[in-house]
């Protein structure tokens, strides 16, 4: 008997380098006073706020590069999407840090692009990350992923377009944080980043 896995995407995990970690860090401590804030169609009551990532822009740019690179080697497949009548090349954009405070959180939802991640910086208490996606069979599947303290520095790179949501925690006053980020295809003439 043999057994056939049919082939679907997963996300990478990884640590981000411990220098970038203390950069990002250090930067999100100031950030949600003095950097512009990112909204978007989350954006509510009861919704971690987001704020662009500026100091670090360029080196956080510079090493998701080399996480595309690992994903793309576990999963080569991911970047065929028939969009255009070439090869496009890929560019992030400009990354966010999310402060999510007790009782608040991040409702289920995708991201624009191609692929996205999200770095934890500051983990207060045991917490839920959890994806959503259809199974072969077509029932909802969730994969959670149990984040505590100790998950500080822990990167994690997915499709954008897998749902995933930000469960709310309680009994800390202390704020969690994140970073996030998308790559999109690079059009022609295209000045964002």
């Amino acid at each position: 008997m043999k057994n056939i896995i049919l082939p679907n995407f997963g996300y990478v995990e990884d640590r981000i380098p411990n220098d970038l970690y203390e950069s990002l860090l250090l930067e999100s401590n100031k950030a949600e006073f003095q950097n512009s804030e990112m909204i978007s169609n989350l954006s509510d009551d009861y919704v971690a706020k987001h704020f662009y990532v500026n100091d670090n822009k360029i080196k956080l740019h510079n090493y998701i590069a080399t996480v595309l690179d690992n994903y793309l080697l576990y999963y080569p497949k991911s970047a065929d999407i028939r969009l255009a009548t070439t090869d496009l090349p890929f560019q992030s954009n400009k990354p966010w840090f999310n402060y999510q405070r007790q009782g608040e959180y991040l409702p289920s939802h995708d991201h624009d692009g191609i692929y996205s991640y999200n770095i934890w910086l500051k983990i207060p208490k045991k917490c839920l990350f959890e994806f959503t996606y259809t199974n072969i069979i077509g029932n909802l599947t969730q994969h959670k992923i149990i984040l505590t303290p100790e998950d500080e520095g822990k990167i994690i790179f997915f499709h954008a377009k897998l749902p995933h949501v930000a469960y709310p925690f309680l009994g800390s006053d202390d704020v969690r944080i994140s970073v996030a980020g998308n790559i999109l295809f690079k059009g022609f003439n295209d000045k964002r980043a």
